[in-house]
């Protein structure tokens, strides 16, 4: 049973690299249309550790990349990125896992990246205790885009690359 699970660490770190890498080439380019809005790139090889492997795999490759994401953007990028990105990943999960065969990796990702657009925005506007609840609508429709986008991206990788081709051979 650990050989198991220590055959899924090197999965967990590629994922973690290549969500990380992705996160740092994106912070380099401008927002979208919104100020700070952005596509959220990384976030499809989160969802590709939920699909592939567990969810508790994938808090654990949420909690690295977090803490990874903090030491390269800044602790600011950790203090409205880790509740965001908890809140929908455990609302892509749970759609995952319990309509699955009712709907699309498209959708669920357009829905997480909503979430989390909407959760960074409640968590900012806590800390500076002012009302932008006027800016939600534009944050939505952004994360819809990008979810959209990223969506899209995560099932082309689901479809055309195999597990198996990641995993180990024993």
């Amino acid at each position: 049973m650990k050989t198991l699970k220590l055959k899924k660490i090197p999965i967990i770190a590629l994922l973690t690299a290549l969500s990380l890498i992705s996160f740092l080439i994106e912070s380099l380019l401008p927002p979208l249309f919104i100020p700070g809005a952005k596509l959220g790139l990384g976030n499809i090889f989160l969802m590709l550790c939920v699909i592939w492997l567990s969810l508790p795999d994938a808090l654990i490759m949420f909690a690295a990349k977090c803490v990874l994401a903090a030491v390269f953007g800044g602790l600011s990028q950790l203090m409205y990125s880790a509740p965001a990105g908890l809140v929908s990943l455990a609302a892509a999960y749970l759609v995952i896992r319990f309509f699955s065969k009712d709907i699309s990796i498209v959708a669920v990702c357009a829905l997480s990246a909503v979430i989390h657009n909407l959760v960074q925005l409640t968590v900012f506007g806590l800390i500076t205790q002012s009302d932008i609840t006027y800016y939600a609508p534009f944050l939505a429709l952004a994360g819809l885009i990008a979810g959209v986008i990223t969506g899209f991206v995560t099932f082309f990788i689901l479809k055309y690359v195999p597990f198996e081709l990641i995993r180990k051979k024993e």
